[in-house]
């Protein structure tokens, strides 16, 4: 009888480490696919600011304006501008 109960103990335990494995893989995955995505933020990030920082030296260029009047001008708000203008200065 002893034996029957440490078979199906030791079923228990083998599905429970399977169970696990799984879901640690899973975990990995999904750690994966969202290091991904952020790498993936980060760039369209960086390529919107370049974007936002080439309008306003075009901006000054044209206007012959600071680059707080060009950020103003192109209607940056503030947080954008202080993105943008360390790239100007």
């Amino acid at each position: 009888m002893s034996s029957v109960i440490a078979h199906i103990e030791e079923r228990g335990r083998r599905e429970a480490e399977k169970q696990f494995l799984a879901e640690k893989k899973i975990r990995e995955l999904e750690k994966k696919i969202w290091d991904l995505e952020k790498k993936n933020l980060t760039q369209e990030r960086d390529e919107m600011l370049f974007t936002l920082v080439i309008l306003a030296q075009k901006t000054m260029i044209e206007l012959g304006c600071s680059a707080q009047n060009a950020c103003a001008q192109l209607g940056y708000s503030d947080s954008i501008c202080q993105k943008v203008l360390p790239f100007l200065n």
